[in-house]
């Protein structure tokens, strides 16, 4: 039985080489989102939760060898929500609350960007305009738009238990209408499965339909802050001198507060002099 008490993504092929699919149970990144956003409520951590878990799931389309981040920037409930994701499985986010009146958390106008880093440090940047839906329709539009490929993504998250996760399941080209007809019963009809079912190991038999799988890789996951006092210290001292002379207009401290986990640091002038002497 796998252990629920950590993050995994993982990526498969099923054994007729017809589907490829990725699946998570991020039930352990909704513990870690409810702990470093505590100023949340349920609801938004469920938002947040499910953008890191498509994080996640489109990593894994490189076989994780590469930095994703994803932002949707929008008029909802939700102004902005960015997931970050590192090859060696840290992940972190944070969401910014919009509009408290808005009937849903993602909607227009807005857009969705993702930016990834591969190995070589070459940045890739894409951005499509929000169409009307959640995370999950975002993605696959931006798959089929951007990257000419027609997925399925799965997500779920409940606000009241914790319970999430998701799947990305991409047919390949040469998939037969028959085969392709049993994926899509098979991906509507996991209404039925209660979240705590939704196991990696029971999704990849619910997707492989008794062909069984073949595990192509798969990745831990951490939710934590690469955050340190050093890069903070490193960035504010790139700023131009009247910038900095700025931020010391009042005595005592300036007090930086890191945006994804809500470290405090108090950063003094001399601690900015003392890396340009």
């Amino acid at each position: 039985m796998a252990d629920r008490s950590q993050a995994q993504v993982t990526r498969a092929l099923t054994r007729d080489h017809q589907v490829r699919l990725s699946s998570l149970d991020a039930s352990p990144l909704w513990d870690g989102v409810r702990r470093a956003h505590p100023h949340l409520d349920p609801e938004a951590c469920a938002c947040l939760t499910e953008l890191l878990s498509a994080t996640a799931l489109l990593q894994g389309r490189t076989l994780f060898a590469e930095r994703l981040q994803l932002l949707v920037k929008g008029s909802g409930r939700a102004k902005a929500v960015v997931t970050d994701c590192w090859p060696d499985g840290t992940i972190r986010g944070v969401l910014d609350l919009g509009k408290p009146e808005a009937p849903s958390w993602i909607a227009g106008p807005g857009v969705f960007q993702v930016m990834r880093s591969n190995t070589s440090g070459q940045p890739y940047v894409g951005h499509l305009p929000l169409v009307e839906g959640g995370i999950q329709i975002q993605v696959e539009h931006y798959l089929q738009q951007s990257e000419q490929i027609q997925a399925s993504l799965t997500l779920w998250c409940d606000p009241g238990t914790g319970e999430a996760g998701g799947m990305l399941v991409e047919p390949l080209p040469d998939c037969p209408p028959a085969r392709l007809a049993r994926l899509v019963q098979a991906i509507e009809g996991l209404e039925v499965v209660p979240f705590w079912e939704r196991t990696p190991g029971f999704l990849a038999s619910w997707v492989s339909q008794g062909e069984g799988v073949e595990e192509l890789a798969s990745s831990d996951l951490f939710y934590r802050c690469r955050c340190t006092r050093e890069a903070l210290l490193e960035t504010l001292r790139r700023f131009p001198a009247d910038q900095k002379a700025d931020l010391f207009k009042e005595p005592g401290p300036l007090e930086v507060r890191c945006d994804y986990c809500g470290t405090l640091y108090p950063i003094t002038r001399e601690d900015l002099l003392a890396g340009e002497a």
